[in-house]
């Protein structure tokens, strides 16, 4: 225990800079590369407990597999290895978080709790394996507030709130010192968090320890529930101004936000607060004013000022900038420089290699792509060598970049100051092109930084060959129908297709889908994909095409597609499959047998017949730009209406 409590009472960026040590951890409550964020009760040796909201653990830890004890029925979030945070709810006793075993090495977790029995009682590993210092963020932002600081209304309360994405956003790790009706002052039955944040939980009187973190940031958002409970303005005022000087006794180095409440409450009172704050010689507090941020009908769950997930999002890209501007860029740094590989503001659509390279991201498959939001005013991106890209800003057409390499200047007209959106991808590798597709990362403005774009809460993959991959059509694969079907969908979406590919492996080295669909690279027996990277929510899958007049009988077809919708379900337990017959009718017979023969209720066959007219083909296969837009207009609809819109 002594040794958790040591490592939790180093500065934040000596954690950080720390490299995963020599001596592997058990995964114990007490196990030093267990690091807790938030205001957990360690009293016990076997058993810590996450106090107020959004508190999380995180470790790294080597082997294939990991499980989480809990003492009883609990629900909780839990990423591994950066990936999406899956929920594991009403789960108890020791749960197991791998249930596919993932590839040999080192591996990273972070786990949240959400509601039950919050209570960690350690990681279960494989023999031989252990824990290892996880690399962190450098800094900490704490946000103290009432319900709508708990994501409250939303599906995944803590975790979609504008604080837990403000965290994200800016690199940095996150507490929220917050509950549903709770007030700053305390009156009339509401709890006031002008005392109760000094606090370990959000109930009780032990006093938190404030050696065991400093925060760099701190976020109060106080003041919509008061107003029911009969506090009077002199009396919040007064309130607000000692709760400031307080916070600022436990954290005397952390730059101090007031916002201003959404229902725009106690106004005069919050700037008064800060105002004499500042007269008092305490220049590192600011009032931040949110009017006009969020809109009435689009960003709101209810009445009573609770935003939706979207408003939450568009919380945080307001506040995020103004945070970072406040701490300066050198306060900023994680992991890794805002814009470079390796930083988790950069999300990565497609099957990417990671792991060959630190400073190196290699694409594989079609239509790959990555996406990230930046201030400032202009934006660079570095490449290794040749390759034809496309980039959009701020979701504006696509800029076609030929042979570009060195440092790309993307911006040769600056952009207004503010937040930007940028969305990279690069020429399909394959036939007689063989570009460069490699990011070396990107390039900012002096005192900019990254920040997490909106983030689309659904991915499709599509599976199959040229037609797939747009092959003949003007962009490739931004103009094939899997990328326009995403778009229109506001899903993510991958293309898991090559020129040329087929379903069934016979003696003609034609790539084979049924075999290389688990890979990371089309062209390559290993590595193995490793799908807790993403999970897709629907499948599409287009193949049959180029095994005509291989020799492939037709129970050959069959067996492989058969198999091949076997190793998707394995992949995506709870995706849609769409098995398509394909525009040329090719092998549709037995593509139906398929479905029907795997007999799962979320597999369907869709009977392409008809949809494409001559006047849609740039040949006697492929589809032209007007033939991918048809497909679109046929398949969306299909696939919204099983993803529920």
């Amino acid at each position: 225990m002594a040794t958790t409590l040591l490592l939790l009472g180093l500065s934040l960026s000596t954690a950080h800079a720390a490299a995963p040590t020599s001596a592997l951890g058990n995964g114990s409550v007490t196990d030093p590369n267990i690091v807790y964020t938030g205001r957990w009760d360690l009293g016990s040796a076997t058993a810590a407990v996450p106090n107020w909201t959004g508190g999380y653990l995180q470790t790294a830890f080597t082997g294939t597999t990991v499980k989480v004890k809990a003492r009883n029925a609990v629900n909780f979030y839990a990423s591994v290895d950066g990936g999406a945070d899956v929920f594991y709810t009403g789960v108890r006793g020791t749960v197991d978080l791998t249930p596919k075993p993932l590839p040999q090495g080192t591996h990273t977790l972070r786990v949240s709790y959400r509601s039950g029995d919050t209570v960690f009682q350690g990681l279960v590993l494989d023999a031989g394996a252990g824990t290892t210092t996880p690399r962190i963020p450098g800094k900490l932002i704490e946000f103290v507030g009432d319900s709508i600081t708990a994501g409250a209304l939303t599906d995944r309360l803590a975790l979609d709130s504008y604080g837990w994405k403000t965290g994200e956003q800016l690199g940095m790790r996150h507490t929220q010192i917050a509950r549903a009706g709770y007030c700053l002052v305390a009156k009339s039955g509401c709890a006031g968090l002008a005392t109760q944040f000094f606090k370990t939980a959000s109930t009780g009187d032990q006093n938190w320890d404030f050696s065991r973190y400093q925060a760099n940031a701190v976020v109060i958002n106080l003041g919509t529930n008061d107003i029911g409970h009969g506090v009077t303005g002199p009396e919040f005022q007064s309130a607000y101004t000692t709760l400031l000087r307080d916070i600022r006794a436990k954290y005397p180095n952390a730059a101090l936000f007031a916002v201003q409440t959404l229902k725009k409450r106690y106004v005069a009172e919050t700037k008064a607060a800060v105002s004499a704050r500042n007269g008092a010689g305490d220049t590192k507090v600011t009032y931040v004013d949110t009017s006009g941020w969020l809109t009435d009908g689009t960003d709101y769950e209810d009445g009573d000022g609770h935003p939706n997930e979207a408003g939450h999002t568009t919380f945080a890209n307001r506040l995020a900038p103004i945070i970072s501007a406040k701490l300066g860029a050198a306060a900023m740094k994680s992991a890794a420089a805002p814009g470079q590989p390796g930083d988790p503001n950069i999300k990565l659509s497609g099957r990417w290699d990671t792991t060959t390279s630190a400073t190196a991201y290699t694409p594989y498959w079609a239509g790959a792509y990555f996406r990230t939001g930046f201030t400032g005013r202009t934006v660079g991106l570095r490449q290794r060598g040749a390759i034809d890209l496309w980039a959009s800003i701020d979701g504006g057409p696509a800029t076609f970049y030929d042979e570009a390499k060195g440092t790309v200047n993307l911006t040769p007209t600056p952009l207004a100051a503010g937040n930007h959106t940028l969305q990279v991808n690069y020429q399909v590798i394959a036939g007689s092109y063989h570009g460069d597709a490699v990011f070396q990362g990107l390039t900012l403005d002096s005192g900019a930084t990254t920040f997490a774009p909106p983030a689309p809460k659904k991915l499709i993959e599509f599976v199959g060959d040229s037609i797939t991959v747009g092959t003949t059509t003007s962009q490739n694969a931004r103009t094939a129908y899997g990328w326009l079907i995403g778009e229109r969908l506001g899903a993510d979406h991958t293309q898991i297709a090559q020129g040329g590919a087929a379903l069934v492996d016979t003696a003609d080295d034609r790539m084979s889908l049924e075999q290389q669909f688990t890979k990371l690279n089309p062209n390559a027996a290993t590595p193995a994909w490793d799908f807790s990277r993403y999970q897709a929510n629907a499948v599409v899958i287009n193949l049959g095409t180029n095994d005509v007049g291989r020799g492939v009988s037709s129970a050959q077809f069959q067996a492989s597609y058969t198999s091949l919708l076997r190793k998707v379900r394995t992949a995506y337990p709870g995706a849609w499959i769409f098995a398509l017959r394909t525009f040329s009718g090719r092998f549709g017979t037995e593509t139906k047998a398929a479905v029907t023969a795997f007999a799962d209720a979320r597999a369907s066959y869709v009977d392409t017949t008809g949809w494409l007219a001559a006047g849609d083909l740039s040949d006697s296969v492929h589809p032209n730009d007007q033939g991918h837009r048809t497909i679109t207009t046929r398949l969306a609809p299909l696939i919204s209406a099983r993803l529920g819109g």
